[in-house]
This record gives C-alpha cells, sequence and structure tokens, in this order.
C-alpha cells in the first residue's frame, strides 16, 4: 500500500513537504520552511530514499539541508536551474539566521554536503530507484520548476508544488497533459480568486513608469529574487528608461540566464539585464535616487534588502511612486504597508506621500487554473496542499464530483 503524509503545507501557505511511502521505500517531496516565522515542518523519520524539489524558493527548499543535518545520506534531485538558485537562497538563509539571533537550521557543511549530494534530473527526463520511477515536468512557476510524477507500487501520484499553467512574460506555461493519475496532490495558494489579465497589468505598469518618470520621479520596484526581478526587466526595459537593478536578483539573474531553457524568451531577458545598471554599493544608491530612473530590488516583502535604504529615501516625494507586484505574508513590512499605508521597519514609522500600488503580477495559477487542471487530469483522489483555504476548496470540488481531501499537517492518505 502507497501512504501519502502531509508533513507541511497542510491547510497553510508555507514550508512545503510530502512524503510518499510503499514498503521500504520512502520518498520527500519538498522540503521547506515558513519564511516569516522560520517554522519547519515535520521529521519524516529515516530510511528516505530520494529528496526531489520542485523549485528554488525557501518555503519549497529553505529546510533541505536539515535532512543532512539529521543524518540523510541519499541524493537529492532537482533541475540545475533550481540547484544554482537554490544554493544561492540557502546561502543567504544562514545570513539572515544568524542576522535575527535565532538557533540555526543548518549550517554551511550541511548545505555542502547537500550540493555534493546532488542529482541533476532535466525537465522530461526520468529516474529510477529500486521499483520507483521519478520524473520531472514543466511548472511554469518560476525558473526551473517543475511538477514531480512518481509511478509507485503500480499507483501514479503527481506533485505539482507551485504551478501557472498560462504563459508569462519569463515563463512558458506548466504541462497539462498527464493521465491515469491516482493521486493529484495540487498547491492551492488561489483556490478562492482569479488573477488579472497579464497584458493589461503590463500596460498599466508601464504607463506608470512613464508617468513617474517623465514626471522626475523614481518607480521603486520591490521584488522577489527569483522570478519577479527578471519579469519586471523584460516588461520594462524596452522603454527606454534608465532601470536600475540592486539586491539578490542580480546573481539570481546570473544563474537564470546560464540555463536559457528554463525561461520563455532567454535573448530578450539577456538584453534586458545587460542593458540594467548594477547597483553594488551605496555610493551609487545614493546617485540612482536623485534622478529619473527605475530602480527593481529586493526584498518583495520589504522585510530586508536593498528596500530598506530607498522607501525612507523617497517615502516623501509625491513625484514618486512605488509598485509592490507579489503577495505580501501576514506580518511583512509589506503586508502592514498595503493595509495602513505606513512603512514600519528597523525603527521606523513613516507615512508614504510617494504613491504605493499594489500589482498581482501572481506566478501561481488561479482559481479557474486550478479547477480546469483537475477536471482535464481526472485524478481518482486530490490532496489540496499549500492553501489556507483547503478545507472550503475540498468541498467544493466535492460538489462537482471530485474525491478531495485537505489534510492537516500530519494526515496520512492511503492510495
Amino acid at each position: 500500500m502507497v501512504t501519502v503524509e502531509c508533513l507541511g503545507s497542510g491547510r497553510e501557505v508555507g514550508r512545503s513537504a510530502i512524503s510518499v511511502v510503499s514498503g521500504n521505500d520512502k520518498f520527500i517531496l519538498d522540503y521547506g520552511l515558513d519564511v516569516q516565522d522560520m517554522s519547519v515542518p515535520m521529521n519524516p523519520g529515516r530510511d528516505i530514499k530520494g529528496v526531489f524539489l520542485s523549485h528554488a524558493h525557501l518555503d519549497h527548499s529553505g529546510h533541505a539541508p536539515n535532512l543532512y543535518r539529521q543524518g540523510y545520506a541519499n541524493s537529492i534531485y532537482a533541475t540545475p536551474t533550481t540547484f544554482g538558485l537554490t544554493s544561492l537562497l540557502l546561502r543567504d538563509s544562514i545570513k539572515v539566521q544568524e542576522r535575527k539571533g535565532i538557533q540555526p537550521l543548518f549550517m554551511l557543511p550541511d548545505l555542502k554536503k547537500m550540493e555534493r549530494m546532488k542529482k541533476i534530473l532535466d525537465i522530461g527526463r526520468s529516474v529510477k530507484l529500486g521499483g520507483t520511477t521519478i520524473s520531472f515536468f514543466d511548472a511554469g512557476h518560476v525558473p526551473g520548476s517543475c511538477m514531480t510524477l512518481i509511478e509507485i507500487d503500480g499507483k501514479r501520484i503527481l506533485y505539482t508544488g507551485d504551478v501557472k499553467f498560462i504563459d508569462t512574460y519569463l515563463m512558458k506555461a506548466g504541462h497539462t497533459d498527464f493521465r491515469d493519475i491516482d493521486v493529484l496532490i495540487t498547491e492551492s495558494t488561489y483556490s478562492y480568486k482569479n488573477h488579472p489579465d497579464r497584458g493589461m497589468l503590463a500596460d498599466k505598469l508601464r504607463e506608470i513608469a512613464q508617468h513617474t518618470v517623465y514626471n522626475n520621479g523614481t518607480l521603486l520596484l520591490p521584488a522577489f529574487a527569483v522570478g519577479r526581478t527578471q519579469e519586471l526587466l523584460i516588461m520594462l526595459y524596452d522603454l527606454g528608461f534608465e532601470i536600475y537593478l540592486d539586491g539578490m536578483g542580480i546573481a539570481a539573474s546570473r544563474i537564470i540566464m546560464g540555463f536559457p531553457k528554463s525561461v520563455r524568451s532567454p535573448k530578450k531577458l539577456e538584453k534586458a539585464f545587460g542593458t540594467a545598471r548594477k547597483i553594488r554599493n551605496q555610493r551609487q544608491r545614493e546617485n540612482a535616487v536623485k534622478k529619473p530612473c527605475i530602480i527593481i530590488t529586493t526584498s518583495g516583502m520589504l522585510n530586508g534588502g536593498p528596500v530598506g535604504f530607498y522607501v525612507p529615501q523617497l517615502h516623501k516625494r509625491e513625484d514618486c511612486t512605488m509598485v509592490m507586484s507579489g503577495y505580501q505574508v501576514e506580518g511583512t513590512v509589506g503586508r502592514k504597508l498595503l493595509d495602513t499605508g505606513r512603512y514600519v521597519n528597523e525603527g521606523l514609522d513613516l507615512k508614504l506621500k510617494m504613491k504605493t500600488e499594489f500589482m498581482d503580477l501572481s506566478a501561481h495559477c488561479g482559481r479557474d487554473g486550478i479547477i480546469n487542471f483537475i477536471k482535464k487530469t481526472k485524478p481518482k483522489k486530490t490532496v489540496l496542499v499549500h492553501g489556507d483555504r483547503t478545507v472550503e476548496f475540498a468541498k467544493e470540488l466535492k460538489g462537482m464530483g471530485f474525491d478531495a481531501v485537505a489534510p492537516k499537517n500530519g494526515d496520512k492518505i492511503a492510495v
């Protein structure tokens, strides 16, 4: 009998971790952490045959080195792009843990062991471990992201990770042609809403950029280093304005460009990145805010990174605009700003005069995308994870005739 256990992401967004077990064969799909409170998934126990990462974001990869700290001695599998980006993000995570003064979740030697044990698995390829076959398919979420199909003990289990089923400016749409799926384990981050048309959002962003820069202002774009930074570059580079890049997005972009097949238009990204000016030090930041321009910088939720310099510098200027384009987790500086109009961070409490907007450029599929994928895939059972409304969504899907469940962390599902 095959058993699926939810170790993390049950009825919550974040710290994704799924265990698939059949007899003595145990496999782990993602092993992340909650990027806000640093909480981690349940311990998967011992005798793990393989670990598979869907993509680099820390809520899916951020606790993986701890497996090696606990004695895991086998390989970890991911796409080459995911490995490059994961190493970047995990090294930064170590620094964040040190800066926050929290008990380290893992140490650099644990990360280095994980890197030594890595096994690259490209999109569209498979690996066989004992009697189990594991295959990767395009997820369309961020560069390197994949869906994982496990064929184990006569059962076919598909795990989406985070997924997007339409083309974006950066990514091709995720793969949707699956057959004979016994269990679909799907993210449900936006089971309750659809996202606005991306083309219309891009047009609006370009209009904001033109209005701001032509009026001698600065357009400030806090952005996630992986995925969002690169898409914003592609959207805006041909306007002809001076664009500055600051923070981890620079290194992430270079890694992504090393794997051109991981994005939809590698030449556009390369051109956009090549024309952007890279900020390396404080003096360059101080010079950038003195001229009309666009600044793309980390972090996307305003909790850290160079954006902590730019907001205090620009907050009194009515000719400037800040557009937040990513989900703002409860408790983050960005969420506080959206809810109250105040920037509260590191002893500062500022009322912003600069214009502030939110633009939903999500890299996740919306409600219709999830439902249409379930209808097309026709799984025998659907397991809803990575969402805070999974219970309600499971009831809706049952009303549509699907066998859907919304497990808590620790729940086991017999296949």
